[in-house]
């Protein structure tokens, strides 16, 4: 009995802190301003709530029930202007509150339901206004994700609460709601019967949805068996994630699937979601062959593969409000690059590009109304929340469309290349079948090009000839023995560069010019054409001849072609009485090299070739002094030191690009007639005393004509008449013929 009265006493005083808390709240309830009411009708089926509610937002979430219900905060509240709710992401807590009133005869059961599967934790306080005005709290209820599945009162995948409302009487709910997903509560009053009725027709649309998806898995896991495609396997798996991915989306996976397992529910979605954008990624690269059409493209999705691997990884350790923000918009700048992805490649020729298109062309819509709806950009309905449901279960359908006919593409395109084989192999047998007479006339007509080819090869004067890309000689025709005294059995392999003459004399800058006239040609592999001279039967003396090299392809194989030749005697010689020419060149010693042999090719008619041949040298020496030491202002010792440390010509380009260089000019002047020849050589240069060079004699060489005065000493031999103006940079040469009555009359 102690114990039993003991147990009352308990009990009494529970009831009255009970009844002290609940005087507490209705005492300062009565404070509450009055709220817009809702009048509960008996036979309505669905009643929404959401103009009906006012919302207060706690940005700290500090705001305590007793706080909230006080008057301290009834200018706070807001009266919600859409019929569904809809703040997006944020972290602040939200109070909802709103009145219902039963004016029926009859008590009144309702299911409130607040119908977004992902907030993280709903409060319900539900309080009854009595006839003296005081509120009593008659409800209390708690639900959400950071709870068991199990835990719910009524077994939805939704949140959903019943509730009683006596006749005649006014209940005020108040709902406390956090989340780190988008803050959308849409509140609704359901009928109870309708609303298990509704749960049904529900459970069988989604039924039909997944029952697809486990279809076209199921469907295509067979075709992948027989095809062994890999775009099958990708799209499998990418429609199971995706799946998975609705569900959690839905309420249905925590429903079905993992109801105890609280943190999983939550972060499956930006898992999910990070896992279906890398499969459809992956799906896509290979079924649109992205590399192949479109290479811009297929690198953006490798990198929107990368960043949806990352979010799958990432949802298992970062912030869920960062995950899943993330996951809002990596399906979307995927969906931007795969459909103008897809219209390239099929503007470009893959055809089974199309169904594609079309597919995620109708998921992209589906997405937008989804997206668009948890950002709270758009109002929460049934379009909007089912959109992804309806978007992606055309698509999947319009991907296994697109699949198929792929397989239709390639089997056609495989019969395509088997008749154009069969049509091949026709022609080839048509082409065996061919007469023996055209055969034997294409063995003649081919052996007739070959004596014709020899005949102009072997036959020729000119030395014909072939070298690798190290310049050593593969063949060369028998010309080559007559000119140069070399065996042509004998030159594969020896070195082009050898043949050159030169020696410690003048010739030596004439081969650097030849060198650097190779080195270009091989750098820039442009036929060339150039004047060399060459090791003669004659040691002391170098034959001099014209060279033509052009690159060739021979059986894959690059070779270089070339031809050395005599220069031929000019047929208009005969007629030749005088000229004058006048040329202004810039600082390049090949054109030098160019110029002299231009301006003495007429001497032939009045001069001997070894006298021709001195003129050259002298000439062309002036003219290099011209550009070496006039323009360019080369002393001798720099070019002497730079030839030792073989570094001449690049100091040759040094000094033309220097800006006080480069439009300098040199300018040549030339006369001819029957009694002498005259030259005129002028540079832009700061000039040079001649006078200490000018009493020199090349028959007693001494240091300064060995290493600064060789030029003016060979001209001086060269020329009957020198003379230079008074700043050294302006010289005139005359050489006088002597008249050969023999010479003439040959020349005539």
């Amino acid at each position: 009995m102690k114990a039993k009265a003991h147990a009352n006493t308990k009990t009494e005083k529970a009831a009255i802190f009970y009844a002290a808390l609940v005087l507490l709240f209705f005492l300062t309830a009565a404070k509450v301003q009055a709220l817009p009411r809702i009048e509960i009708i008996k036979s309505a089926i669905n009643q929404p709530l959401g103009r009906s509610c006012e919302v207060l937002e706690d940005p700290e979430g500090a705001l305590t029930l007793y706080s909230v219900i006080s008057d301290q905060h009834d200018a706070d509240f807001r009266p919600v202007t859409a019929e569904i709710p809809n703040y997006g992401f944020t972290p602040s807590v939200y109070w909802v509150r709103f009145s219902a009133v039963n004016n029926s005869t009859a008590d009144i059961n309702r299911y409130l339901e607040i119908g977004f599967p992902l907030l993280d934790r709903i409060e319900l306080y539900s309080f009854e206004k009595k006839p003296g005005g005081t509120t009593e709290l008659v409800q209390q209820d708690m639900a959400g994700r950071d709870f068991s599945f199990l835990n719910r009162t009524i077994k939805h995948r939704n949140f959903v609460f019943p509730v009683f409302i006596p006749s005649g009487r006014e209940i005020i709910f108040y709902l406390k709601i956090k989340t780190d997903d988008g803050m959308i509560f849409p509140v609704t009053f359901r009928e109870t019967t309708a609303f298990t009725e509704r749960m049904q027709k529900e459970n069988f649309l989604f039924g039909i949805y997944y029952g697809i998806i486990l279809v076209m898995a199921l469907y295509n896991f067979f075709l992948f068996i027989f095809t062994r495609d890999r775009n099958y396997l990708s799209y499998i798996l990418y429609i199971l994630f995706f799946g998975l991915f609705q569900m959690a989306m839905n309420g249905l996976a925590f429903q079905y699937l993992w109801p105890e397992y609280v943190w999983w529910a939550k972060h499956a979605n930006p898992f999910f979601i990070g896992m279906s954008c890398l499969l459809a990624a992956l799906f896509s690269f290979r079924f649109l062959e992205m590399p192949k059409y479109t290479p811009a493209f297929s690198r953006i999705m490798i990198v929107l593969m990368a960043a949806s691997g990352i979010l799958a990884v990432s949802s298992f350790f970062v912030p869920y409000l960062i995950t899943i923000i993330a996951g809002q918009i990596l399906p979307l700048a995927m969906i931007l690059t795969a459909i103008p992805a897809a219209s390239l490649c099929m503007k470009r020729g893959n055809r089974a590009a199309r169904f594609y298109l079309i597919a995620w062309i109708t998921f992209f819509i589906g997405v937008i109304l989804s997206t668009l709806r948890v950002m709270g950009f758009i109002p929460h309905n049934m379009l909007t929340e089912y959109g992804l449901q309806i978007g992606s279960g055309f698509e999947m359908v319009l991907l296994s469309i697109a699949l198929a006919d792929r397989i239709n593409i390639m089997k056609k395109e495989k019969d395509d290349a088997q008749l154009e084989v069969i049509a091949a192999q026709q022609k080839i047998v048509d082409n065996l079948n061919r007469s023996k007479t055209e055969i034997e006339e294409a063995n003649r007509l081919l052996s007739l090009s070959e004596e014709k080819y020899r005949l102009l090869v072997e036959g020729s004067s000119d030395i014909i000839f072939s070298l690798d890309e190290k310049l050593e000689f593969i063949t060369a025709n028998y010309a080559i023995a007559n000119e140069l005294k070399l065996d042509p059995k004998k030159i594969q392999g020896l070195p082009f560069r050898e043949l050159f003459y030169g020696n410690d004399g003048e010739p030596q800058l004439t081969r650097l010019i030849v060198e650097e006239k190779l080195d270009e040609f091989i750098k820039t592999r442009e036929p060339s054409q150039f004047r060399a001279q060459f090791i003669s039967s004659i040691i002391t003396e170098p034959k001099e001849m014209n060279v033509q090299l052009e690159y060739v392809n021979i059986g894959g194989k690059n070779e270089i072609l070339g031809k050395a030749y005599n220069s031929g005697d000019d047929s208009l010689m005969k007629y030749f009485e005088s000229e004058k020419q006048k040329y202004i060149i810039g600082n390049y010693l090949i054109t030098a090299d160019e110029i002299t042999h231009r301006v003495t090719r007429n001497l032939k008619k009045y001069m001997e070739p070894f006298e021709i041949k001195l003129i050259q040298i002298a000439l062309r020496e002036i003219i290099i002094n011209a550009i070496e030491h006039g323009n360019l202002e080369i002393s001798f010792e720099e070019k002497t030191q730079a030839l030792i440390e073989d570094r001449y010509f690049e100091m040759i380009r040094e000094r033309q690009f220097q800006p006080q260089n480069i439009n300098k000019k040199v300018t040549v002047e030339y006369s001819v007639s029957k009694e002498k020849v005259m030259y005129i050589v002028a540079d832009e240069g700061q000039g040079f005393n001649f006078e200490n060079y000018m009493d020199g004699s090349a028959d007693n060489p001494n240091e300064t004509f060995l290493t600064h005065g060789r030029g003016i000493m060979m001209t001086k031999n060269a020329f009957d008449e020198i003379s230079y103006n008074r700043k050294g940079n302006h010289v005139m040469l005359i050489k006088k013929f002597k008249h050969s009555p023999e010479k003439e009359s040959a020349a005539e």
